[in-house]
């Protein structure tokens, strides 16, 4: 294995971690706004909106991606972390 393909791996996986979650977090904060104005403007349950019921799924589906997004941070570090411990017997094998 390249040791320069894991770091690799590993950077872009984190990075693609980071940018999930900016995203989720965005679509969280624009819910919330929604939310808001939803409360300011009560309407009864009998003539709550389709979109109120989106609203409150797109929520849990953000937060399951940012957990997910949290996982997949965690495990590209590994990866990277598992690269350098990598380099480190390499150079401490050829020395």
């Amino acid at each position: 294995m390249d040791v320069r393909s894991a770091y690799s791996s590993g950077l872009t996986g984190f990075q693609d971690a980071s940018a999930q979650l900016s995203k989720s977090s965005a679509r969280i904060a624009h819910a919330g706004i929604a939310e808001k104005s939803m409360t300011e403007n009560p309407q009864t349950p009998e003539s709550r909106s389709p979109s109120a019921e989106r609203a409150s799924t797109s929520l849990t589906t953000e937060l399951i991606n940012l957990k997910v997004a949290e996982l997949q941070a965690k495990a590209s570090a590994k990866v990277i972390s598992t690269a350098d411990d990598m380099l480190g017997t390499l150079i401490d094998t050829s020395v």
